[in-house]
């Protein structure tokens, strides 16, 4: 397993506006070859922790159980140039009534329910323990300024 570093790093307040969203993608590696595997996710954000829910039937939960590494990409809605990159280990817990993705899906819709899992469908909650926050500005911020 990846060493965790000590002393989680923090999102700047100037990038806490990004955090208010709900669409990302992450990043992982490929248990059968190790290449990368990219996927969009809704994520919800304590003020401390990233977190998503999957299926234990997905490739990124399979991924995640030989490779914790993960790295999630969120994207300023209203300006493509500011970003935060989040690299870390994955921290999984069962989510075994769905409580977690239920939620997550009530936020995003403000439907009660998730009618979208099979019967018999297992969750996780996935918890991104940061390693390395990133928040870079494309091109020092001349494209945001730019006539559009």
């Amino acid at each position: 397993m990846p060493k965790i570093k000590q002393g989680s790093p923090v999102i700047p307040e100037s990038h806490l506006d990004i955090m208010q969203g709900f669409q990302a993608t992450v990043s992982t590696l490929r248990h059968q070859d190790g290449l990368i595997s990219t996927t969009p996710v809704s994520f919800d954000w304590d003020g401390e922790f990233v977190r998503f829910s999957t299926l234990k039937s997905r490739v990124k939960y399979q991924n995640l159980l030989v490779n914790p590494l993960i790295t999630m990409c969120i994207i300023c809605p209203n300006d493509f140039t500011r970003y935060i990159e989040i690299r870390g280990v994955a921290e999984m817990s069962d989510d075994p009534d769905g409580q977690f993705n239920r939620a997550l899906f009530q936020r995003l819709t403000g439907l009660d329910e998730f009618p979208y899992d099979a019967e018999n469908a297992q969750r996780v909650t996935v918890k991104i323990i940061p390693q390395q926050i990133s928040t870079p500005l494309l091109y020092g911020g001349q494209l945001a300024s730019a006539p559009k």
